[in-house]
């Protein structure tokens, strides 16, 4: 399909000269043009050309002590060959996986691990993206072994099936997600010939099952596709680090020329996916969770070319509009939606482009949904009248200019993937490869129009989301996700002429002018500055009612800024049903609000309200000149809100939803939320919330509003761009708009953690979703406690160190699951935790001895560790810890997360620094040995979390305390493998009678044999049949199971528990017994009512101050404090920059904003037609 902009692709010859690197003289090609950045951007960049061709971006950031690197293919699931769908996606899997030069399995994320590292990868349509981010000591090693993927990976023919497992279980753990599912629908209902069509990510049955099929070698078809599609030539590189250019030149050229080179390789193809047949069509399909989705899709030619223009943007912004005489406004009056959104889904994808109209609607609204697309019809056949608007283009343009002007740093890992990324676009000039996706370079009314010319009736496919579909019966069902819908035409009304109603039409407008574009971008700085710069705030004030905390900002200089506050009360969450309560409040505040100020959001000025821990959070973000304002506006709102009948009903419906679907969430997120039940009191789980859901009232919320705000205690932080008298200024708006009494401090935010006894403990979370296939294991270890500095690091290090080999172990080796990690993590003023996780479809008992397998044995490789190894991973964690903060945003998060901590560590990182510079590997081993090792610790403290899948077999809390792990754990394999003519108790016999002397092959031979005889005496002889039977070294019969390794595993590990040394018995404080719990013969207890559990813990305390803060103004002379405050700002002076290329003081680069953008306005009347005559261009 042709492009929508006529142009050739950007010319990458011209401006390159030919350079040798400094230390091995290689030859390479240096873009020595200007390349445009922001003016805040004080990194160094070089772009160069391989003599391979390959492109890479060498950006060397002096503050950084992390590193990161992303290379990116111009190749994805474009390529899957129409017989092995998702073979680009295994593709991506298998590279990590040993290379001729670092044969290891695992190796290249061992050595990330052990320098605080990590890597990841994704596969895309158009590109498959690898990247990784490391200590930046440790970055030549690292790219070194990251270069050998693309130069001599080894495809080991032992790991293809084990990684095909990991793409399977990928894939069957997102069967319930609907984001995934719609996206196969998409795909499934585009053209059959087009290779957008196909099935991206892949599966056993996919690639392995069409390989047997076809009487082929999966891994010969892996090598096939890797040699075809893997060139230099389509490969972008971008590398981040602290070292100069000539050294990252240097590493990058070294490296990466040995790549090969077969010319341009990317996959081309005809036509669209979205033609004429598939064009005018209605779809309606079944969701998983209860929502109400309309989908306008259009059908674009290719739009990567009119970066420079970007008239998508523009229309983007008009259809998202909230404000008045938008679509929202019209339909939210209505009762039929709750949320729209407007955007391209095509921007990257190579030869046509979709564009979406995506409406989140009410039930009513579902109903009705004719209507809502006349209405869309309406509003952008208003929009062609009207015409492009050039005065809000250039409001546009020059918001967007300011925003790249004072860009803050990004994450390096995230920047240099963002960058790799973008840098596929080849109409994209070498100059702007790091400003083309933020600036507006050329207003082009015709192209605007064209666009909009392509959102018509005619163009556009519909597609309706719901659980039930009352008229509509779905039964064609999608091939790999089993997606239920139904395919039929467009009435003609729908597509051609499609009328709105002239009452409708008539609210229907273009947006007024932006009143809140930034009026002031001057940036003022303190008197004096420090260095270092400050790590913490200034107490402004404090007394029983609020307490304001100041940090001027001393070392970005931007202008923005950041005000928090939480209001706290005792009513906010103190039950199930205030807690809804609460929840519902944010919501409908946060929607009007949403609605009001949505020109502030354009205009790049945040603002939230969210319910926390018994709080209510508020936060403006954005430029610092107008956030005072805004937040007033915020907090009248939240302070007058009455909300309707309609607007009640309908967002309570949602709130239910969101409550409701949380049972339809991956196990894995449904335990993380039960461990936090169970730790944090008071707490409150589904069951809980869905009966306070009955008790939920307009007239009850009314009342919770005055409640909650009639007595208070108020934190609040200002930041950034400000001087102290406007802080003040700006808490005296808070106490005025509030008027709130002081709330007793004890009640205040009284969230507790349980300080759970040693012991170990269990609970099994019963699952709702009962199509979900995969079960899930949580386990948690309590260690030392969160004040204790000395303890978190340590744990924090052995996080660092246990992930990459609990990875390795569990998901790369024994492909246990998909979801697979190690994590530290607190509860409030509790403990630290240790936490292994593990999603997929092994049973949980099994899971959980192979984790306890694993805790064993990583204790030796603690002691193996050499004394080269520790230091390496500690200066790697200290060196990040001492990483220089890129934002306002990011020292505000860090100040603020200590102050609502209650503990004021502002200082936190240089203590933790301390602590980890005084560490041994000695220490590592003893806390280990004091907290993670059962055999040793005297404070043993484990919660195990099971969520069994409804799909296969569950002990019950009878056979739990009847029978050891190891017997549920090989019983469960059992099950699983089809094998069910033997009972538990058949099983637990026979390894009562064979495992105390055998080896495990005797005995699993004779369990062999016991299966064979008891399905024979069940099954007539002749329906047995014997296909997976194994001859062993000694030539003698070996056994018929499936799952062999799992069942072998699982048998050795009950020989195992049978022949260890019996370990004493914990003695518990609490009689567990007496509130029915059970007790396995192992002594773990199982939790069946984990809220009766609770009630028998004790609880940690409220946090203690580390230190006694004063504040600077006193309350008894406000006054003249605030006149002080101001005397001393008034002596601060303007700073008008670092850099002379980019204009800090807005006046000199742009008059002002507002000032600029009233020339274009006053040059266009409201109703979009020229006052005067305007150039096109």
């Amino acid at each position: 399909m042709d492009s929508l902009k006529n142009c050739k692709p950007a010319d990458w010859e011209t401006g390159f000269e030919s350079k040798l690197t400094t230390e091995s003289l290689m030859p390479y090609k240096e873009f020595t043009e200007h390349i445009e950045k922001s003016g805040n951007d004080q990194r160094q960049y070089r772009l160069i050309r391989l003599p391979n061709n390959l492109i890479a971006m060498c950006v060397q950031d002096t503050e950084a002590k992390e590193a990161a690197a992303s290379l990116s293919v111009n190749v994805g699931s474009n390529a899957n060959p129409a017989e092995f769908q998702g073979l680009a996606h295994f593709l991506e899997h298998m590279l990590f996986l040993g290379t001729e030069k670092y044969p290891k399995e695992g190796e290249f994320d061992e050595y990330l691990a052990n320098n605080s590292g990590r890597s990841n990868a994704y596969t895309s349509f158009t590109e498959t993206n690898y990247y990784f981010s490391v200590f930046s000591g440790a970055l030549e090693n690292a790219l070194d072994r990251f270069a050998q993927f693309f130069i001599s990976p080894l495809f080991n023919a032992d790991c293809v099936d084990r990684e095909l497992r990991a793409v399977d279980s990928e894939f069957k753990g997102n069967l319930q997600a609907d984001n995934w599912r719609f996206s196969q629908l998409r795909a499934r209902l585009s053209d059959p010939a087009h290779p957008f069509s196909g099935f991206t990510v892949g599966s056993t049955e996919t690639l392995k099952g069409a390989a047997e099929k076809l009487g082929l070698d999966l891994r010969e078809e892996l090598i096939k596709f890797y040699q075809k599609y893997y060139s230099a030539d389509i490969m972008r590189l971008v590398v981040v680090g602290n070292h100069s250019l000539d050294v990252l030149s240097e590493w990058v050229t070294s490296k990466f020329s040995r790549i090969a080179s077969k010319g341009n390789t990317k996959p081309v193809f005809e036509g669209h996916p979205i033609g004429k047949a598939q064009l005018g069509k209605l779809i309606h399909y079944k969701t998983v969770c209860e929502k109400y989705l309309l989908k306008l899709q259009f059908s674009l030619p290719d739009l990567r070319s009119i970066y420079r223009e970007k008239p998508l943007i523009y229309l983007n912004t008009l259809l998202d509009s909230t404000e008045e005489g938008s679509i929202y406004s019209v339909l939210r009056k209505s009762g039929w939606a709750t949320a729209i959104n407007g955007g391209s889904s095509g921007m990257y994808y190579d030869g046509f482009g979709i564009y979406d109209i995506d409406i989140e609607a009410t039930p009513e609204g579902l109903v009705n949904y004719e209507a809502i697309v006349r209405i869309i019809f309406g509003y952008l056949k208003m929009l062609a009248k009207s015409g492009p608007q050039e005065w809000l283009y250039q409001e546009l343009s020059l918001i967007n200019k300011a925003k790249f002007d004072f860009k803050d740093k990004e994450d390096a890992g995230k920047y240099a993937t963002t960058l790799s990324k973008s840098g596929q676009n080849q109409y994209v000039t070498p100059q702007h490869w790091l400003s083309h996706s933020s600036l507006f370079y050329e207003y082009d009314v015709d192209l605007i129009s064209k666009c909009l010319h392509y959102l018509s009736p005619s163009n556009y496919r519909l597609f309706i989301g719901a659980q039930e579909h009352k008229a509509v019966e779905c039964k064609l069902e999608e091939k790999y996700y089993g997606v239920l819908h139904n395919i039929a035409d467009l009435p003609s009304h729908l597509t051609s002429n499609v009328k709105c109603s002239r009452s409708v039409f008539k609210q229907l407008h273009l947006p007024g002018c932006n009143a809140f574009l930034p009026d002031n971008l001057s940036v003022t700085k303190p008197d004096t500055l420090a260095n270092p710069p400050a790590v913490e705030p200034v107490l402004l004030r404090k007394n029983d009612k609020i307490e304001v905390w100041f940090k001027q900002d001393d070392q970005f200089f931007t202008p923005h800024g950041y005000i928090g506050l939480t209001i706290s009360s005792e009513s906010i969450d103190n039950t199930a049903l205030n807690h809804l309560l609460t929840s519902l409040l944010c919501e409908l505040v946060l929607a009007e609000l949403q609605e009001q100020l949505y020109s502030a959001s354009i205009a790049d000025s945040k603002f939230d309200i969210v319910q926390g821990v018994g709080s209510i959070n508020v936060g403006v973000s954005g430029f610092s000149s107008g956030l005072p304002h805004l937040l007033k506006t915020v907090l009248q709102k939240l302070k007058t809100f009455a909300a309707d009948a309609q607007r009640f009903s309908i967002y309570l419906a949602k709130v239910e939803r969101k409550i409701q679907s949380r049972r339809l969430d991956i196990p894995m997120q449904c335990l993380y939320k039960q461990l936090d039940a169970v730790n944090m009191a008071p707490a409150f789980d589904q069951d809980m919330l869905e009966e306070a859901l009955k008790h939920v009232t307009l007239d009850g919320l009314q009342a919770h509003i005055q409640l909650v705000l009639g007595k208070a205690y108020v934190k609040m932080l200002v930041s950034g761009n400000y001087k102290q008298s406007v802080a003040f200024d700006t808490s005296n708006q808070v106490l005025d708009i509030l008027q709130y009494q002081p709330a007793p401090r004890h009640l205040v935010n009284a969230h507790r953690s349980l300080d759970i006894e040693p012991g170990h403990y269990v609970q099994n979370v019963p699952i709702s979703d009962q199509k979900c296939l995969n079960s899930a294991v949580v386990s948690t270890f309590y260690c030392g406690s969160v004040s204790d500095m000395r303890d978190a690091v340590i744990l924090q290090l052995l996080r660092n160190l246990v992930h990459s080999a609990f990875f390795s172990q569990l998901r790369t080796s024994e492909q246990l699951g998909y979801r697979v990690g190690a994590r530290h993590d607190s509860t409030k003023n509790g403990k630290v935790m240790l936490i292994f996780v593990l999603e997929g479809e092994s049973n949980p008992e099994y899971v959980t001895l192979r984790i306890n397998q694993f805790i064993r044995d990583y204790r030796k490789k603690l002691l193996e560790l050499t004394k080269e190894e520790f230091e390496s991973s500690v200066q790697s964690l200290i060196s990040l810890k001492q990483e220089r903060l890129k934002s306002i945003d990011d020292e505000f998060r860090q100040l603020w997360s200590h102050i609502n901590s209650n503990r004021y560590v502002f200082d936190m990182l240089d203590k933790e620094t301390k602590h980890l510079r005084q560490l041994s590997k000695d220490d590592l081993l003893a806390f280990w040995d004091m907290y993670i090792n059962k055999d040793t610790s005297q404070h043993y403290t484990r919660l195990d979390m099971q969520m069994w899948s409804a799909k296969i077999w569950q002990p019950t809390p009878e056979e739990f305390e009847m029978y050891p792990s190891a017997v549920l754990s090989l019983y469960g394999c059992l099950r699983a493998g089809g094998h069910t003519a033997l009972s538990i108790v058949e099983v637990q016999s026979f390894l009562l009678s064979n495992v105390a002397s055998n080896s495990a092959d005797t005995v699993l031979g004779e369990l062999s044999e016991l299966y064979l005889g008891k399905q024979a005496s069940t099954v007539p002889s002749e329906s047995i049949e014997v296909t997976d039977t194994t001859v062993n070294n000694e030539g003698k019969p070996g056994v018929i199971f499936e799952s062999l390794s799992k069942i072998a595993t699982a048998l050795q590990m009950v020989i195992d528990n049978a022949n260890a040394a019996p370990r004493p018995a914990t003695v518990n404080k609490t009689n567990f017994a007496s509130i029915s719990m059970k007790q396995s013969p192992e002594g773990v207890w199982l939790i069946n009512d984990y809220t009766q559990f609770k009630s028998t813990q004790a609880l940690h305390g409220l946090p203690v101050p580390v230190r006694c803060f004063v504040p600077v103004i006193s309350e008894s002379v406000p006054v003249e404090a605030l006149e002080q405050a101001k005397v001393a700002d008034s002596k601060a002076q303007p700073r008008t920059g670092k850099s002379t290329h980019v204009p800090l003081h807005i006046s000199n680069a742009y008059g002002t904003l507002a000032g600029r953008v009233g020339l274009w306005r006053q040059a266009w009347r409201k109703d979009g037609q020229p006052a005067a005559t305007s150039s096109s261009k």
